[in-house]
């Protein structure tokens, strides 16, 4: 770890675009001022370890339904173990269903009704 001393209103640069500012110092506590690209995320080490920690459960809870999934698959598949698995059997439809009624094709027919105009009386 590198210590450097810095007075308030100094400066020190960490590569080529960021710059740390001491702003003030009260006490115990320092103000500290930083310069650098957007794109650069920056955060509090409490922020931080936070973040760490909930990016951690998430990649557990992920992995534990993508198990999860993977044996749903499995049994779908029939590759399960012998108690649980599940007989898979393609949905077929009825062949009724896709043949027409009559050999005959027919065009259909279209139909209008008008309105009688009221006669005034």
């Amino acid at each position: 770890m590198l210590i450097l001393t810095r007075k308030p209103g100094e400066s020190l640069y960490i590569g080529d675009n960021i710059k740390i500012t001491i702003v003030e110092i009260k006490g115990h506590q320092i103000r500290v001022g930083i310069d650098a690209p957007q794109e650069l995320r920056i955060y509090r080490e409490e922020i931080y370890l936070q973040i760490l920690e909930e990016n951690k459960k998430a990649a557990e809870a992920a992995s534990v339904t993508e198990a999860g999934l993977e044996s749903l698959t499995q049994a779908w598949q029939g590759r399960g173990s012998a108690e649980g698995s599940l007989e898979v059997k393609p949905l077929r439809p009825k062949t009724s269903a896709l043949q027409p009624v009559s050999s005959k094709v027919s065009t259909p027919e279209v139909m209008v009704k008008r309105k009688k105009p009221r006669s005034n009386e």
